[in-house]
């Protein structure tokens, strides 16, 4: 029988979303004793999107109503009490008072990228630095249908303001935590500037976690979660260095010139020195190991090569989950490989400190295969397995940990071929093996 249940929420659906966004989270920097807070620490949180924390994007997404909503700095009391800041956050909280959220006017992919930021006096970070030994600060941005980022501050890049807070509070802080309430990647530039890297201890990508992403932010900070998130994207020097950036955003025609080095293949094969922070990348609380790396061919129901990899928690204190990435190098045939490309991977349960867990990964051959749309391989419009060595490489954390390698005879597969306009392109392959980026 049919039950109605509008407007009412779903049994521990808020838990269950709390949980993922906490899982989703990336820790891209964390310098000793900088996180999680412990127990002595008092924090200073700045930054109005503490208050107007982003939980969706615009668009339909955006438009979703939920039934409740918990804010960062709401979620930091609830977790910390007293050890927030009160004059900072009632700083904040009087201003957007004064200047609430613009939501465009309420109209179609109208609101903004960014908020306006809450000029910030040296008067207010110093008092603040008398009785906190932290400080968080909050940098927050939408996007969506209709309203995709754009290179401009306030967008892709920080806004006059944001920098001006970023650097206010790192002269008078020495272990500053920056949340990213994003959307997607932004410009990381900053996390290099002299000014502000020596002060800046962590970097946490929170992205848009939902209704709830506040306290699964607070969860994190505070190490009741160990961050387990992976970078989905390479964090280039600058966005002139990705390929597909001087080909994007025309209104009539967008050029896809990168071939089959999209994404993190492009860097791994041709810039690999561009890249500050790597696809696949994330941190923990915790340390892990790889032992007993194993490969076996798979014969039934199809081919395919079946990797067992054994993971430890060897840290000693905090309990977490870790991704285990099978890179694979294909060898440079007539067609063009990427150095690298990611082949599967797999994500362990919680482990305590010690604990371990055996996690299997499956690759089936046919996706060892490159598509000959030319006949460069004398089998147009073919799958096709070059042959040669194909290498193996299981990752955590971008860091190698293991290496398998078989050899292979060449095979093909002919299919129909439906095809779409195209342009004359020249197809590039790498003139030498570049390493890894990691």
């Amino acid at each position: 029988m049919h039950q109605a249940f509008i407007g009412k929420p779903l049994e521990g659906f808020a838990e269950f979303s709390m949980t993922v966004a906490a899982q989703g989270a990336v820790l891209l920097k964390n310098r000793p004793r900088t996180l999680p807070l412990d127990e002595l620490d008092t924090i200073a949180i700045f930054g109005r999107t503490q208050i107007n924390y982003y939980r969706s994007g615009t668009g339909s997404g955006g438009a979703v109503n939920v039934v409740s909503t918990c804010n960062l700095l709401d979620a930091m009391r609830e977790r910390c009490g007293a050890r927030v800041n009160s004059i900072v956050a009632q700083s904040y909280e009087q201003w957007v008072i004064s200047h609430p959220f613009d939501n465009g006017g309420g109209g179609w992919a109208q609101e903004p990228w960014f908020q306006q930021e809450m000029p910030l006096g040296d008067e207010l970070v110093a008092r603040a630095s008398l009785v906190s030994n932290k400080a968080v600060v909050v940098i927050g941005r939408t996007a969506g249908e209709d309203k995709d980022n754009a290179d401009v501050a306030g967008g892709y890049r920080l806004s006059d303001a944001e920098y001006a807070m970023l650097k206010a509070v790192c002269q008078r802080f020495n272990n500053v935590i920056v949340v990213l309430n994003v959307s997607s990647i932004i410009d990381m530039s900053w996390s290099e500037d002299p000014a502000l890297r020596p002060h800046i201890g962590a970097i946490l990508y929170a992205w848009h976690g939902g209704p709830h992403g506040g306290r699964a932010v607070a969860s994190l900070l505070c190490g009741d979660v160990t961050p387990s998130g992976k970078l989905t994207d390479t964090l280039a020097t600058s966005l002139d260095e990705y390929p597909s950036a001087a080909c994007w955003g025309d209104s009539v025609q967008n050029i896809y010139q990168e071939d089959i080095y999209v994404g993190y293949r492009y860097f791994e094969t041709f810039r690999p020195h561009s890249v500050l922070y790597p696809f696949g990348f994330g941190l923990s609380y915790t340390r892990f190991a790889i032992h007993s790396l194993r490969a076996e061919l798979i014969v039934d129901p199809s081919l395919s090569l079946q990797f067992t990899a054994k993971v430890d928690n060897v840290g000693e204190r905090f309990a977490g989950s870790e991704v285990v990435q099978v890179y694979l190098e294909a060898p440079q045939g007539v067609l063009g490989k990427p150095a690298r490309q990611l082949a599967a991977f797999g994500k362990t349960r919680v482990l305590q400190p010690g604990e371990c867990e055996t996690l299997t990964l499956s690759v089936p051959l046919e996706r060892l295969a490159s598509w000959d749309d030319s006949g460069a391989t004398g089998n147009p419009n073919c799958w096709v397995l070059e042959a040669g060595t194909y290498r193996f490489w299981a990752v955590i954390r971008c860091e190698i940990y293991s290496r398998l390698a078989f050899r292979a005879w060449r095979a093909t597969c002919s299919l129909c071929c439906g095809l779409s306009p195209a342009m004359s392109r020249r197809w590039r392959r790498p003139s030498r093996f570049h390493g890894c980026a990691r």
